[in-house]
């Protein structure tokens, strides 16, 4: 009989996107101005950017990690 561990499985969270979709929504603030102060790097994610996120939890690169989730947002607070 062979024991084994149960497997623990990863996961990313992504935050703002930016994409072709558009969805206006009133704001009193201008986009800008509130990026430049809720977000580290001022600015949305490329899609790129969040696919990469991924593509690491499942390359090798990550086969030491278990349970854990990869924020991918750019310092959002």
């Amino acid at each position: 009989m062979t024991a084994s561990a149960p497997r623990a499985s990863n996961s990313a969270t992504d935050s703002r996107l930016r994409t072709t979709l558009r969805v206006r929504i009133p704001s009193p603030v201008p986009l800008s101005q509130w990026l430049a102060v809720h977000g580290a790097l001022s600015r949305l994610a490329q899609p790129e950017e969040i696919a990469a996120g991924y593509a690491f939890l499942a390359s090798d690169d990550a086969a030491y990690m278990t349970g854990r989730t990869l924020p991918v947002d750019g310092g959002f607070f």
